[in-house]
């Protein structure tokens, strides 16, 4: 899990498998540089005495940014528990794909539910794809959870393809 809007679907969907197949639930989440306000460590500051200061800074905000973490998983995990799932909650710095694969095998998960960006193509080549890597390296089964489509702006055409439409407003 994290802060994406998918993450809520991927969370919603491991709770309902968990509570009608009467399974487990690791609650997983990675502290990735390419999150929302990771801080970023400078590789070369021009005056040396800021070193220390650039240093420290970020040891804070590294800090701060594990107990935000922490903190959104113990708060997953309550959710869970009071579903009445047993779960724990796990939370990992590194690739996120990697550290998913790593902790299923270590984990003997039987099935690891991920979140699709719906990256395609070029994007997903430069950008990379956490569910792309995971499918193809996980020790188990994979289901990947994709953002639900708000029916409400899309409308199916007889040919079978997405047209988008605007909402109607009323502008009386």
């Amino acid at each position: 899990v994290d802060y994406s809007e998918t993450s809520e679907s991927v969370f919603n969907s491991a709770l309902s498998l968990a509570k009608t197949t009467g399974a487990e639930l690791m609650i997983m989440h990675i502290l990735g540089e390419d999150e929302p306000g990771f801080p970023v460590i400078p590789s070369y500051t021009y005056y040396p005495v800021l070193d220390d200061y650039d240093y420290n800074l970020y040891r804070k905000r590294y800090e701060d940014y594990k107990q935000e973490g922490i903190k959104f998983l113990q708060q997953r995990n309550k959710e869970a528990q009071a579903a009445g799932i047993k779960s724990e909650f796990i939370q990992l710095a590194g690739n996120p794909g990697r550290e998913i694969c790593k902790l299923a095998n270590t984990w003997s998960a039987d099935i690891i539910l991920v979140g699709s960006r719906g990256l395609k193509g070029l994007k997903e080549m430069f950008l990379g794809s956490v569910s792309n890597y995971v499918t193809h390296h996980a020790p188990c089964s994979v289901l990947i959870i994709r953002q639900p489509i708000d029916l409400e702006l899309h409308q199916i055409s007889s040919e079978g393809e997405m047209n988008q439409q605007k909402p109607v407003t009323n502008n009386s």
